[in-house]
């Protein structure tokens, strides 16, 4: 009996040392979890602490992918395998992250669950082994901790289970916390992108503000396209740039705004729609990025030496929409190094711009065309209604300069026939010189009474045909600047008004007097005055009633007379009691 006491006592200290070394390896396991930052130096830490807590001969850890759902190796003792993927169910790791529940097995080989593919493609032979889950707080499983082959051949006992889910339970922990921190990690980064296309966006915007600015305040199609390219070599830091449109009847490249040291030559240039870089940006509607231009098949060497201007690198984008082609913007010679893809997104960004810039200033002038043809068909309309008044008065006098044998008569008459041919001439001439786009008056001294004394026979004659009488009383006497071709236009208009408003004749009074700043005109009738219907659309084109020759025309090339001249006009009419026009011009006189 004594002799059998230190046997015990033996076995008993081995089993001391052993638990104190467990202890021991658990307290170096639980500060590396608090103080290695690194997972993966961590895992291999724990792996290389079961390994000798359960007397292994080596250990893999795996981690679950949670989008695949697959488990894959991040410590993998031994050199035959660098990296191991299973798939959910897959062998033993697979089956313990599927179930959440571990597995010892003594002898892999007659455990269906065992998959030795792996032994075959390592070289290794399992024979033991014992597998534990990872486990989150919520029960989710994180991964598989598996140790292999017990060192002195027998198998996994239920204390070698207790420790690696001790050690699996803490082991989880730092898992979670890291997965818990990349995610954050990855949600700041989420949120920085998000920031920077937002920020992209505002400068993006802004720089769409400032061209819109730019376009607006151009005069024309020429400031507006160099001052879109000013703003955008500014941009992107190039020393010149260019915009080309297609030409539609020839399908020429022509060249609408340039800036650079050769921007007037670059102005002048023409070239054939695949020509060059530009012409094959347009023809394939894609961006040229071109950083070593005279690498590039495209590039035209021969436009460079006709500009006598050494281009570097160059950025060529489509002007587009819907499809279509309409032109190119080229940048050239970046001056801090290449261009880029952002530089790329932004021209392209601006390109956009500079075609909507273009379409818009083309519809534009489209417009304009129409408009400027309509308001010369109206105008032709009142040119042609108030020639009759001069013509009428010129195959008179020819008809009583055939009849008339004094010749002092006959130049009287011939000099008031050549007078209405100049007045012919001028609203002519006025005719033309809006469809130019002239439009405006022709400013002079004119003096009312010598004024009023060259109309009185051409009124008279007017007037006359009804059988009324015309008075004039110029109170004024004085001078003022007008255009004296139009004012003959505005009182013969409303002297014919006048006749056509009394048929059976009456009295058809002009009256001048001076009022102040202006002078002030009065044409009044003792006709039975305008009826609501007119007094309320009188000075709108083609308004008439009950005149049996009437156009509508009259008073609306009155009211437009009276606002070239900055004036103004009244009516003032009653029923049985005429109408009186009450129309001031500014004397504007120096």
């Amino acid at each position: 009996m004594p002799k059998r006491a230190p046997a015990r006592c033996g076995k008993v200290a081995a089993r001391l040392r052993q638990v104190e070394l467990r202890c021991r390896a658990m307290e170096e396991v639980a500060r590396a979890l608090t103080a290695v930052e690194d997972l993966d130096l961590l895992l291999e830490l724990v792996a290389e602490k079961v390994t000798a807590l359960l007397e292994a001969d080596r250990t893999s850890i795996y981690l679950l992918d949670v989008e695949s759902g697959q488990l894959w190796s991040r410590v993998v003792q031994g050199d035959e395998v660098s990296e191991i993927r299973l798939r959910p169910g897959e062998g033993v790791a697979g089956w313990v992250a599927q179930s959440g529940r571990k597995l010892n097995l003594k002898d892999a080989y007659q455990d269906e669950r065992f998959n030795p593919q792996i032994d075959r493609l390592s070289g290794y032979r399992t024979r033991s082994l014992l597998s534990a889950p990872l486990l989150g707080n919520q029960g989710q499983v994180l991964g598989v901790v598996q140790a292999l082959n017990k060192k002195d051949g027998s198998h996994f006992t239920p204390e070698d289970e207790q420790l690696l889910d001790a050690i699996c339970s803490q082991v989880a922990v730092a898992v979670e916390n890291t997965q818990l921190v990349l995610k954050l990690l990855g949600r700041n980064l989420e949120l920085q992108e998000a920031r920077l296309a937002l920020a992209r966006k505002v400068e993006e915007l802004d720089v769409l503000f400032q061209l819109e600015r730019e376009v607006a305040e151009a005069l024309d199609i020429d400031q507006m396209m160099e001052r879109l390219l000013r703003r955008t070599a500014e941009l992107l830091g190039c020393e010149a740039g260019s915009i080309a449109t297609v030409e539609k009847e020839n399908l020429q490249l022509v060249f609408c705004g340039a800036i650079g040291s050769r921007a007037e030559q670059v102005r002048r240039l023409r070239l054939p729609r695949g020509s060059g870089v530009a012409g094959w940006v347009v023809q394939q509607g894609r961006v040229a990025l071109v950083n070593r231009p005279h690498e590039d098949p495209r590039f035209s060497q021969e436009v460079e030496r006709l500009l006598d201007y050494k281009v570097n690198n160059l950025l060529a984008v489509p002007l587009e929409a819907g499809g279509e082609v309409i032109g190119v913007l080229e940048l050239l010679n970046k001056q801090r190094g290449d261009f880029t893809a952002d530089d790329e997104k932004l021209a392209t960004l601006i390109a956009g711009q500079a075609h909507s810039a273009l379409i818009a200033w083309s519809q534009r002038v489209e417009r304009e065309k129409e408009n400027r043809l309509q308001a010369i068909g109206q105008m032709l309309s009142g040119v042609i209604h108030d020639f009759r008044t001069p013509l009428t008065i010129v195959s008179g006098y020819v008809q009583l300069m055939a009849l008339e044998n004094d010749a002092q008569k006959r130049g009287g008459q011939a000099e008031l026939v050549l007078r209405q041919i100049d007045f012919i001439n001028n609203m002519t001439r006025e005719l033309l010189a809006f469809a130019r786009g002239e439009s405006g008056l022709l400013l002079h001294r004119v003096h009312t009474d010598r004024f009023l004394a060259d109309l009185k026979e051409v009124l008279e004659r007017e007037l006359g045909q009804s059988g009324v009488r015309l008075e004039i009383c110029d109170r004024y006497q004085g001078v003022l600047r007008a255009d004296e071709n139009k004012l003959q236009r505005l009182v013969i208009n409303l002297a014919r008004n006048a006749r056509q408003a009394m048929p059976g004749g009456g009295v058809f009074t002009i009256r001048v007097d001076d009022a102040g700043e202006r002078v002030r005109f009065e044409f009044i009738d003792n006709g039975p005055g305008l009826s609501e219907n007119v007094r309320r659309r009188l000075f709108e084109s083609f308004v008439t009633e009950g005149k049996k020759d009437g156009t509508g025309l009259g008073l609306a090339i009155v009211k437009k007379i009276v606002d070239e001249h900055g004036g103004g006009i009244e009516v003032e009419s009653f029923s049985g009691r005429g109408t009186t026009f009450r129309v001031e011009f500014p004397k504007r006189i120096d």
